[in-house]
This record gives C-alpha cells, sequence and structure tokens, in this order.
C-alpha cells in the first residue's frame, strides 16, 4: 500500500471509532463530530480578548484599513482568475505535475514535498488560523458582539480550520460597520503576518550576503 492509502484507511480507521464513542456519549460535551471532521468548542480567552481589545479606536481604525485592503485585493482577485482562465482556454499548456495525488498538499503523498516538511507546513497552518481567527475575535469585542464560542477543527489528528462563533443576536444587533469590519479582520491578520515574514526572509537573506575583495573573473581564453 502506498502512503495515500494509508492515510486514508487511518482516517476511516478514525472515523468509525471517534462516531462509535460519540454515539455511546463519551465523548466531551465541547467535542462535536461530523463524519471525520471533530471540531472542539472553548469559552477560554475571552478575558484575553476582551483586555486586548480595550484601544477600540485603534482596532477600528485597523478595521477600516483592513476593509480598503480586502475590496482591492478581491477585485483584483477577481481579475487575476479571469486571466488566467482566459489565457488557459485560449493557450493550454501542461500541467505542473501528472499525478493525480500530486494536487494533494500532503507530505510523502506529493512528490514535491517531503515528509521533513510537514513540521513546517502544520506550524504554518497554526500560526495562520490562530492569527486569522484571533482578528474576528479581537474585532468582536471591539464592536461589542458577544462571543458564542471559540475552537478548532480537526481532520483526525491534523488541525485543518479554526473558528470563532459570534453570538446571532448580539451580531445582528451591530452596525454595517462594525459586522463589516469583523469579517475583513482575519484575511488583513493574515496579509500582516505575511509582510512580516518576508520582511524577516529579505533581512536574513541580505545579512548573509558579503562582498567579495577582488575581480570577478567570467571566463579566459586561450
Amino acid at each position: 500500500m502506498n502512503t495515500l492509502s494509508w492515510i486514508l484507511v487511518g482516517i476511516l480507521v478514525y472515523t468509525v471509532g471517534a462516531m462509535a464513542l460519540d454515539s455511546r456519549g463519551l465523548l466531551p460535551s465541547s467535542f462535536r463530530l461530523s463524519g471525520p471532521i471533530l471540531t472542539i468548542h472553548t469559552k477560554r480567552g475571552r478575558a484575553f480578548l476582551e483586555w486586548l481589545a480595550s484601544p477600540k479606536r485603534l482596532w477600528r481604525a485597523w478595521g477600516n484599513l483592513g476593509v480598503g485592503v480586502a475590496l482591492v485585493i478581491m477585485v483584483g482577485s477577481f481579475f487575476a482568475v479571469l486571466l488566467s482562465a482566459v489565457s488557459t482556454i485560449s493557450q493550454p499548456q501542461a500541467a505542473g505535475f501528472v499525478r493525480p495525488q500530486d494536487a494533494l498538499v500532503i507530505p510523502g503523498v506529493n512528490q514535491f514535498l517531503p515528509w521533513a516538511a510537514a513540521v513546517d507546513i502544520v506550524v504554518g497552518l497554526l500560526v495562520g488560523l490562530v492569527v486569522h481567527e484571533g482578528g474576528h475575535g479581537l474585532l468582536c469585542r471591539v464592536e461589542d458582539i458577544e462571543i458564542e464560542s471559540m475552537g478548532v477543527a480537526l481532520l483526525a489528528f491534523v488541525p485543518m480550520g479554526a473558528f470563532v462563533q459570534p453570538d446571532e443576536e448580539s451580531q445582528a444587533a451591530a452596525d454595517r460597520g462594525g459586522r463589516t469590519r469583523m469579517f475583513a479582520a482575519g484575511v488583513t491578520n493574515n496579509f500582516l503576518v505575511t509582510a512580516v515574514s518576508f520582511a524577516l526572509l529579505f533581512a536574513l537573506v541580505a545579512s548573509l550576503v558579503t562582498v567579495v575583495p577582488g575581480v570577478a573573473i567570467g571566463g579566459t581564453l586561450p
């Protein structure tokens, strides 16, 4: 059996076992199962968000900036996808991979991602999820929207998503601008983390580049 087959078998065994435990009421009340997807709900962390949201004018300004950035990126992405589709139809090219499993971003299954990349992918995913959903939760408290619960979604034992669940009545009572800033906050935070990461990467690369004394020689003639 190949790696993908073992992964699918493992997910199947996990799903059957988890559903058996759920049917007998053996899972904690904070666990909610939907097939192979397990969501863990918690109310912890709301006090920290309340404290972090205290400079509301600052966060509202950040939210307004995020709404503008999100609109520009949304329109730009639409036209980028549209141009890519037109280019693909008019000038079809061979795909970069020939095996169907190479379309899956799973280390050991995708031939371009070795098992060693699994840790980096999981860490990056966790950072992205925490920053994204933390932005939603933070702007919820800035706009006085109550948070019903927060949590993470797992596929088997692999984190695949996170969520902040606002209180529906509180969200409906907030003004339109507040709701818009809250929804755009996650994407805005992700772009900020991306910019900081690239800045740190370029700073590290620049620090490793040194000037070599002497004259460079491209080649010699007999």
